[in-house]
Formats: C-alpha cells, structure tokens, sequence
C-alpha cells in the first residue's frame, strides 16, 4: 500500500464506467479514461468569509475516493447566487501542486504565484465582483487533493533526500516532489485504464455538478494554461455550457510534436490522444457555445505557428455557427496581464 490518501483510489476506477453521452462526450471520455463520478456530490460549509463586499464559502465534498475535494464559492455579497450566472473558475498547474484553487483568491496564500503568473490579480475575486457567482475548486493532485508523501518511498523518498542535500528549503519541498511525482501518478493511472488528465476532469465534472446546483442563470468555465486545457475537456464533456474562455492553452497536436512536448505536463500528453483528438478540435466540441481564446504572443509553450493553425481551424469551424468563437492575441509571454484579465472577465460577464 502507498498510504498516500489515495488506498482507494484503484477499487474506484475499477468500479466505475467511463463517462458516456453524446458523441463528444463519449470521445473525449474514451480518449482519456474518465470514470463516471459515483454519485451527485453533497457539498458542507466549512466556512464563510466577507470582504470588500464578496461573499466566499470554503466547501468541501466527497469525489468517492481519496481525500474530499475543497472549493471556494465566491459572489457578491448580500446577492442570492440563484439568482446569478456561474462560472467555474479552473486554476492552472504552474508546477506548484502544494496549493490549487487558493491561487485565484485573495489572500496571502497565491500572492506569490499571482506575482509570478497573474500580474498580481485574485482572478476568482475580480469575476466575483463583476456580479457572477464563481466557484473554483481544487482537482486531483492539487491542494486539498494533493498526495500524502509524508510516509514517500522509492523514488519520491529519494527525490526528498537529493532536494534537501541541494538546499531546498522545507516550505518547497512538496513542490519539488509532485514534478517526480507526477509522472508516477500518470503511470498509475494508465496502469488502472484511465489517465492524469482523466481523473483531472472526473473532479472538475463533480465541481461543475456543485456550480450547477447553486446558481440559475447560465454556466461559463474558465482557466489559464493547464486550466484551460481543464475548461476545453470540460466543455466538451459536459456539453451544456454557455461561454467557454481558454488562456494561453491553445495550439495544434502537429506544433507540439516534438519539440514542446517535454514543457507541457501529463494534463496535455495522455498517450494516443493526439491521435484522435486535436485540442482546437476539443475546445469547438458542440460549436454552440460562445469559445473565447487568448494566445500569448511570445509564449513559449506554444509555437506562432501552432497557435495560428489554431486560430485558423476554430474559426473555420465557428463558421455558420450556432455557436461563435473569437480568438485574441496578446503582447507577452505565458501569463496573464491584467489588460488580459480584464478581456477575460468581459467576455464571461457580458
């Protein structure tokens, strides 16, 4: 046993069927192994907090194996989130797995990854104040999610002793860790027949099931980089939601091939995918939502080349519609601008 918090994790997939539904729905679920959530989550408060007139409720759910999942639900305060449209706020992966969706919220928790990444913005915070409800949750691996390596052995246990002989201090050792980690969980997961990626987004279907629950008006989904490619997978499982806006996470299967393959996590290298599903391809789905994309001009995980052909194959498939797709190139490299996050927010609250 790997007493990581995730004993059970193996009786789970082996107990449930992929997902199914239409034609994309089943795709995408073939293509990635995603079982189907055991049952509707039943989400408790674990707390409350007001500032700055938003209303933030931590809560935490059972996905029907390892440990709960914790999410925040964000809306402006004294106002009925039934009443308003949602949108399910998916944070990146960023190589820091020590925290999740605490890096789109306020607070000193992500202040240091939103420096980094978000030009200083708690994005969750400024949708929220746009007049949406918002929730963001933690997925697989990440946070409240994250693996247990306090009994590691093998290679992550010698990961931990490599990284502390090279100085690195105890508050990133986690960090350091779960980049080894990671490729140990993706063969884990293809050895039960599902993916990385699949488990992602079996957390992120029962997110969207709490979303759908606590608001009336219409779903929107977003997310930067690996939240993107989360948002993308999302919608074409789902197939019910109005605005889908993906950041920094766009560009053809033949452009990664195969010089960007090795900067891009198992969220968007599950084995025989490029295969069957191009990501412009995925992110269209249905064609009857309203898809926004930002590409990042000198973005470096992403080729001109491949974010063109992107660009050109939506809107050749946008063409006629039902559903409409806009695609806009911004100066700078992987990252989010604040003149980025306000594109963004506009989209989604328009």
């Amino acid at each position: 046993m790997n007493h990581d918090g995730y004993d059970d994790w193996y009786d789970y997939v082996a107990s449930r069927p992929y997902v199914t539904g239409d034609h994309w729905t089943t795709a995408v679920s073939d293509a990635l192994g995603v079982p189907q959530p055991a049952e509707a989550p039943a989400p408790r408060v674990v707390g409350v907090d007001v500032a700055d007139g938003i209303s933030t409720t931590e809560l935490a759910w059972s996905v029907g194996y390892g440990p709960e999942l914790h999410a925040w639900f964000l809306h402006p305060d004294g106002v009925d989130p039934s009443t308003l449209p949602g949108v399910l706020d998916l944070h990146c992966h960023a190589g820091i797995k020590s925290i999740g969706a605490e890096r789109l919220l306020p607070g000193p928790v992500g202040k240091a990854y939103q420096d980094l990444y978000e030009d200083g913005v708690a994005f969750a915070a400024m949708l929220a104040s746009r007049g949406v409800a918002v929730l963001a949750p933690d997925a697989f691996s990440w946070g409240s999610r994250r693996f247990d390596f306090s009994e590691a052995q093998g290679q992550v246990a010698e990961q931990a002793l490599l990284l502390r002989a090279a100085g690195v201090d105890e508050s990133e050792m986690y960090d350091g860790q779960a980049k080894l980690h990671e490729h140990l969980v993706a063969k884990r997961a293809g050895a039960i027949g599902t993916s990385y990626a699949g488990m992602i987004a079996h957390d992120d279907l029962t997110s969207l099931a709490v979303l759908r629950s606590l608001v009336g008006g219409p779903l929107g989904v977003t997310g930067f980089s690996g939240g993107g490619g989360r948002a993308a997978t999302l919608s074409a499982l789902d197939g019910d939601i109005a605005k889908v806006s993906v950041v920094a996470m766009m560009a053809t299967n033949d452009s990664l091939v195969p010089d960007h393959l090795d900067c891009h996590s198992w969220l968007l290298n599950t084995p025989w995918r490029h295969r069957v599903l191009d990501v412009p391809d995925i992110a269209a789905n249905r064609r009857n939502q309203a898809l926004h994309v930002v590409y990042c001009e000198q973005d470096d995980l992403f080729p001109m080349d491949g974010m063109k052909a992107a660009d050109a194959r939506l809107t050749e498939l946008f063409a006629g519609g039902p559903g409409t797709y806009e695609g806009v190139f911004v100066p700078g490299p992987h990252g989010v601008s604040r003149r980025t996050h306000e594109i963004v927010a506009n989209f989604l609250t328009s």
